[in-house]
């Protein structure tokens, strides 16, 4: 009878110990994971506010604990080491994974016979008078997918980093960050025209707005010329408040109404 009363008084003391050394291990491992997440999360929100920063576009970073996994697409395998470079170099990243594809360039083909695709059969005799004709066509259907692949590498530098001093057609800084990237784009493809395409939102005056669109958008041109663009590539075009790409009624809309486009051409 004792020794069932000395056995119940030894499980009375060692059940509450061994249920607080439980618990604690429960809030250890629980408390390490969180801590881990947080710092997961605090890394990713700060190497992608970092590629903000620096006006880097179409580019993200997921993070795998400290391991930081970039992917994207760039102009350069010269921009891809700068920007791994830049995520490297926080605080806390132990690795980082550069996933990056490099955007194809363009191979243009200025003989329209070299669209010819093998022929598994032979084809009807084309008519003489139809041949100028069909290769033209070619030639267009050729042109346009090189103009596309243009436009998608100018739009990978994020151009609504584009943006002026208040109310005037001065460049920011970093506005002038993102065209030397599009000079970089165009000095590679010089068989291409460029039209630049100003706009604004539709607070104040329509025809002051008309006029501040061009203006900007011949800052533009000059600061493309002044860096080698040849003059003759490019036209400078305002259009004010016409055709907006978002809600002038709110503070975000606005601002992403204020911006500048470029449209591609093939030269002649």
């Amino acid at each position: 009878m004792t020794e069932q009363r000395t056995n119940n008084c030894t499980f009375c003391i060692l059940a509450p110990l061994i249920l607080g050394i439980g618990a604690l291990l429960f809030f250890y491992f629980t408390s390490r994971d969180s801590i881990a997440n947080t710092i997961q999360n605090d890394l990713a929100f700060k190497s992608n506010q970092l590629l903000k920063d620096q006006l880097v576009g179409n580019v993200t970073v997921t993070m795998h604990g400290r391991d930081a996994l970039l992917k994207g697409t760039v102009v350069s395998q010269e921009r891809s080491q700068e920007i791994e470079n830049i995520v490297a170099a926080m605080s806390g990243i132990r690795v980082v994974d550069n996933q990056l594809e490099i955007a194809k360039k363009i191979a243009v083909v200025e003989d329209t016979k070299q669209l010819a695709t093998p022929k598994l059969e032979p084809l009807p005799e084309i008519d003489p008078k139809q041949k100028p004709e069909i290769e033209i066509a070619a030639k267009h259907v050729n042109e346009n997918a090189q103009i596309q692949v243009i436009e998608e590498l100018l739009q990978s530098l994020d151009l609504s980093g584009i943006t002026f001093l208040f109310g005037k057609d001065e460049i920011t800084e970093q506005g002038k960050r993102i065209l030397d990237e599009v000079t970089n784009i165009l000095t590679e493809h010089t068989e291409f025209n460029v039209s630049i395409n100003g706009y604004t939102d539709s607070v104040g005056d329509e025809e002051l707005n008309l006029q501040l669109s061009q203006q900007r958008a011949q800052s533009v041109l000059n600061y493309l010329t002044n860096n080698g663009i040849q003059s003759e590539r490019l036209t400078a075009f305002g259009f004010g408040e016409d055709s907006p790409i978002a809600d002038n009624s709110t503070v975000n809309g606005r601002a992403l109404n204020r911006r500048i486009e470029f449209e591609v051409t093939k030269t002649r």
